[in-house]
């Protein structure tokens, strides 16, 4: 884990090293990272003047991503969308049907169980249906981004109280850490990480590659006082 940080002080060092006095700083610390989940996103979409029929098989999509994602981990979305379609003829409008709209995002383990969820999905699904693939990309999970907020935090939190040592010796006082506001931990630099796909409307019976992969490095920056008084 690497860090830097700089200071300045915003109270004039007096003439007596007797006087007590307050110091502000600004530290930070980063952490590379190295992204361990692959997020795709699916669309389906299909038209059919039976709004039963679209039902039907949108319904099948949402059950089979369930029970390939049994334990509610990886998949997020299902609730799909039905709307009447219309034609103008004449500036009125003729309803033709409906439309179904039904999306997921899933964020997964591996390139592998990706390419079984599509196969799994293209197996089942209705020729009338038409998929719409995102592109993958390849991105941090949460429970990982939580975990390195953590130790962002203690990390910081150490140079701050040896930042305290270090002002001790240099006043010949007795310097404590007095108050710490952390600023959010958030990237360096926006990272690309997105195949160069476009949308398709249908799954090729090839499996798909990953995506490169490109490590993300984070910051977690704070505003430190110190309180410096002499030992008495």
């Amino acid at each position: 884990m690497k860090r830097f940080f700089f200071f300045c002080l915003l109270a004039v060092f007096p003439f007596f090293l007797c006087a007590d006095m307050e110091i502000t700083t600004q530290e930070s610390v980063s952490n590379t990272l190295i992204p361990e989940r692959l997020r795709g996103e699916f669309s389906f979409e299909e038209e059919h003047k039976n709004s039963n029929v679209i039902k039907e098989h949108l319904n099948a999509l949402v059950a089979e991503v369930k029970q390939f994602d049994a334990k509610n981990e990886l998949c997020q979305g299902g609730g799909y969308r039905l709307s009447p379609s219309y034609q103008y003829k004449e500036n009125k409008p003729v309803f033709v049907g409906y439309k179904g709209n039904l999306f997921f995002s899933c964020e997964l383990n591996s390139v592998e169980q990706y390419n079984m969820l599509v196969e799994r999905v293209e197996k089942i699904k209705a020729p009338s249906v038409i998929t719409h693939q995102g592109a993958l990309a390849w991105v941090v999970s949460d429970a990982t981004h939580n975990a390195n907020r953590l130790a962002l935090r203690s990390s910081l939190l150490k140079v701050a109280h040896e930042q305290a040592a270090s002002f001790s010796k240099e006043t010949h006082q007795i310097c404590v850490v007095k108050e710490v506001v952390f600023d959010n931990a958030s990237p360096t630099h926006p990272v690309l990480m997105r195949a160069a796909a476009p949308m398709a409307k249908s799954f090729s019976s090839v499996s798909t590659e990953a995506p490169l992969v490109h490590p993300e490095t984070f910051v977690l920056g704070a505003t430190v006082r110190y309180a410096c008084t002499t030992d008495k």
